[in-house]
């Protein structure tokens, strides 16, 4: 089982669309997003601060997002057939999947904050910066999930499309990539619909010493146990026709 995590995550961080499209992109979009917006600082945080919290959310939906690229590629090598001709039970594939996409979203994460620190200037207490990364690393486990869905259930060409078409529709309207304040009523009750939203408005309501919203919590339980039910139903169905 370590053994299979281990080669998941290498095969991750080896990748030249994952390094560009999940690392680096997040971080050259916070530079601009933050000037964009610097004149309009939402209650209670700097624009710079603000924002390095969505776009290392932005970070993590990417990098969680990109693991069905892996799915799609394993299951027309048929990667998966020989696996389940190994002693490991049906679950540890679809784990390892979700630990290995939770690995690689803290460079994403990291990348964002050590912007934010040394281009931007945002400072915080030492606990704040962690309270950043353990929320939305925790927060990346319904990316995972449906990233490990799109892969399962598309056909193989498809899935890289429509990762990147999942993650920027959960991004946008997701308020990451703007304050949620001025957004029309319509779009923001939209985005407090969606986990994106719930991820980096969590971590601002940690660092801001408010308890969480319960209202988020539900929301993001839905999404993990809905996009968890149909992962489990796929991988059943995949296994099936084996």
């Amino acid at each position: 089982m370590g053994t299979l995590i281990g080669t998941e995550v290498k095969l991750l961080l080896r990748s030249g669309e994952f390094l560009v499209v999940a690392v680096l992109f997040p971080a050259v979009f916070f530079l601009v997003m933050s000037e964009v917006f610097g004149t309009m600082p939402p209650a209670g945080f700097d624009m710079s601060t603000y924002m390095m919290i969505s776009m290392a959310a932005f970070g993590a939906v990417c990098g969680a997002v990109n693991v069905g690229q892996r799915v799609a590629q394993e299951k027309q090598a048929g990667w998966n057939r020989q696996l389940r001709l190994t002693p490991l039970p049906g679950w540890s594939y679809v784990l390892s999947k979700v630990v290995a996409a939770m690995v690689v979203v803290l460079p994403c994460v990291a990348l964002i904050l050590l912007v934010g620190f040394l281009v931007k200037g945002v400072t915080l207490e030492p606990w704040h910066w962690l309270v950043i990364v353990l929320a939305t690393w925790v927060g990346s486990i319904p990316f995972a999930l449906l990233g490990l869905l799109i892969g399962l259930a598309a056909k193989p060409e498809a899935v890289a499309p429509l990762s990147v078409m999942a993650f920027l529709l959960l991004s946008m309207l997701g308020g990451l990539w703007m304050p949620v304040e001025i957004l029309p009523s319509v779009m923001a009750a939209l985005a407090r619909a969606l986990p994106s939203y719930w991820m980096a408005e969590s971590a601002r309501e940690l660092v801001a010493g408010r308890p969480l919203d319960l209202a988020g919590v539900a929301v993001v339980a839905v999404w993990l146990v809905v996009c968890g039910l149909v992962v489990g139903r796929l991988y059943r169905r995949d296994a099936a026709r084996a």
